[in-house]
């Protein structure tokens, strides 16, 4: 499996580093969709919502409609997130807790 994580915060960023490794998946980390590199394949694209930008719902709605799974997550009381990620229809966004509490099936391609 071939992941990357838009993201800043290396704590969490360690924690989902650990479970690819774990699983034999080969993730990179970026901050921004824009550096993603649009020849490359990802099967997950793992986008802490909450950095967003302007840009990314359309980078992102271009890449789950032809290539990869794209799972957004964030704060839970962000609902302001959780609406703009239904409204680019990318949602539903999970909370960080659900994703740290299943980095495994993530991973491993059960869910």
């Amino acid at each position: 499996m071939r992941a990357a994580a838009v993201m800043s915060d290396l704590m969490l960023f360690s924690k989902i580093d650990a479970a690819a490794s774990a699983a034999g998946a080969k993730l990179v980390r970026v901050d921004s969709v824009d550096e993603l590199a649009d020849a490359v394949v990802f099967d997950l694209i793992l986008v802490d919502w909450n950095e967003r930008s302007p840009t990314w719902a359309s980078r992102l709605a271009d890449r789950a409609d032809t290539q990869s799974r794209v799972l957004l997550f964030g704060r839970h009381t962000d609902l302001a997130a959780h609406q703009a990620a239904r409204d680019a229809g990318l949602g539903p966004m999970w909370a960080r807790s659900r994703l740290v509490g299943h980095l495994g099936e993530l991973f491993a391609g059960v869910r």
